[in-house]
């Protein structure tokens, strides 16, 4: 700031910023930083769906929109808007914005269309898959459709409410409906982001390939490796000494060489 007041050019050693935001970390008190966030897992979005009335219009929006945003591993801000008053049809998902497709082979998949984030003013892709059980995110969001109808150009999670009609869904409504719950029932304070720690760990845990978690999280860089919170079950496999297990799953984990 100093430096845009009077003009001046900013120029310091790479390595000397380096060192300098380093030992800012080290000295920065406990307080000055955030507890780390507690993930979501499949058990927990089955705990939640026992609990919700999923015949209230409310209800079905908020549990189909947190399955949706574990299974594409996303940013619940994404998916919802941060004040109803807000919602803008050109910047926030809405009906119209989901597809559904098949690959080469038959298999189902449901493309979202997210207009904008923080890292691409100009929108991302992301997507998920019919599942066979309750957290099924295919089957919350067509129970959510039948209960709330809307219009294409209508925010994607808006409920039906009993006074005011449709209204989008927001982000504070949904991590005070599942705060209410957790607080309920001896969870742990799970957060919005906790749905995309834990929709990463869930993949992992089940021998997706890294660069494929990747690539469902939109991650540019390797900064999902900070969601990696249960090492030792994710890297089992790398230590195991099994060779038939071994090689099994670096066939899948593992990029060939060229």
């Amino acid at each position: 700031a100093w430096h845009l007041l009077h003009g001046l050019p900013w120029q310091i050693n790479a390595e000397e910023l380096r060192a300098i935001l380093e030992g800012a970390s080290c000295l920065a008190p406990l307080s000055s930083k955030r507890p780390l966030r507690e993930p979501f897992c499949v058990d927990t979005l089955e705990l939640i769906y026992s609990l919700l009335d999923l015949e209230s219009h409310k209800d079905a929006a908020i549990f189909a929109c947190l399955t949706v945003v574990f299974y594409c591993v996303g940013h619940l801000g994404e998916f919802t808007v941060q004040a109803i008053k807000n919602f803008d049809p050109t910047k926030h998902i809405t009906h119209a914005h989901v597809s559904h497709h098949h690959d080469l082979n038959g298999l189902p998949v449901t493309k979202f269309c997210i207009l904008w984030t923080k890292t691409s003013p100009t929108g991302e892709d992301t997507q998920c898959a019919l599942l066979g059980d309750v957290t099924d995110p295919i089957g919350a969001l067509e129970r959510h459709f039948h209960l709330n109808p809307a219009d294409p150009d209508a925010h994607l999670f808006a409920w039906k409410h009993p006074t005011s009609g449709l209204r989008p869904l927001s982000r504070s409504e949904v991590i005070k409906h599942v705060a209410s719950l957790t607080a309920a029932h001896g969870l742990p304070n799970l957060k919005g982001h906790s749905l995309r720690i834990g929709g990463t760990l869930h993949y992992l845990l089940h021998g997706t390939p890294f660069d494929v978690v990747k690539t469902m999280g939109r991650w540019a860089g390797n900064s999902f490796t900070i969601y990696l919170c249960q090492h030792a079950m994710i890297l089992a496999p790398y230590l195991n000494d099994t060779p038939a297990l071994l090689k099994y799953f670096m066939r899948y984990t593992m990029l060939p060489v060229r």
